[in-house]
């Protein structure tokens, strides 16, 4: 656990969120206090290039997606965070040793509450608000398939129709064969 002050541990956090995204914006403050409070509640070190026991469930690819990652050390790489888009302003931190999860989702639409509120004005406010007045926070119980888990691939097939490589156990199986999620369901991009 860090030996900062809860202002300096702010300030060292939203800097590192920073960094990382570009820019302080509305999302990045709210994103780091986020992810701060679900550090301390799950008893997880801070400033890790790895922390290989927490994965991140987002539910919105939006700047928040940046201050998580910056300040719990997950990547999607790492397999540690993870994208469930729901478009919602909210992450469920699940701490693997333990199976201890919590999910923390904006309890405001802090637009309309604060329309002409300055980024300053906005880290002032958001450093010295409690979590608890900020967003809902609430224990959750997680299912997670083990091949969502971090380490090597478990299982590795090919697509039977474009005989590329399929991971993790993300195929179909159609008539027993496996058939990749982009030709069984269609893709995003077509070949020209």
């Amino acid at each position: 656990m860090s030996k900062l002050s809860e202002t300096e541990l702010f300030d060292e956090q939203l800097e590192k969120a920073k960094n990382l995204h570009g820019e302080v914006c509305g999302g990045i403050v709210s994103g780091t206090k986020m992810a701060i409070h679900a550090m301390k509640e799950l008893n997880m070190d801070f400033n890790q290039k790895k922390n290989k026991d927490l994965i991140v469930f987002l539910e919105i690819d939006r700047c928040m997606a940046d201050a998580i990652q910056a300040v719990t050390g997950c990547s999607l790489g790492k397999r540690t965070l993870k994208l469930k888009n729901y478009g919602k302003f909210a992450a469920t931190f699940y701490k693997i040793s333990t199976g201890e999860a919590i999910r923390i989702a904006s309890n405001k639409n802090e637009k309309s509450e604060y329309p002409e509120e300055t980024i300053e004005e906005k880290i002032k406010r958001v450093k010295n608000t409690p979590s608890e007045e900020l967003f809902n926070i609430q224990k959750v119980k997680i299912r997670i398939d083990e091949n969502e888990l971090p380490g090597r691939p478990r299982d590795e097939k090919f697509c039977s129709i474009c005989s590329e490589q399929i991971m993790d156990s993300k195929q179909n199986l159609v008539s027993g064969k496996p058939v990749c999620k982009s030709c069984h369901e269609g893709s995003y991009y077509e070949i020209i």
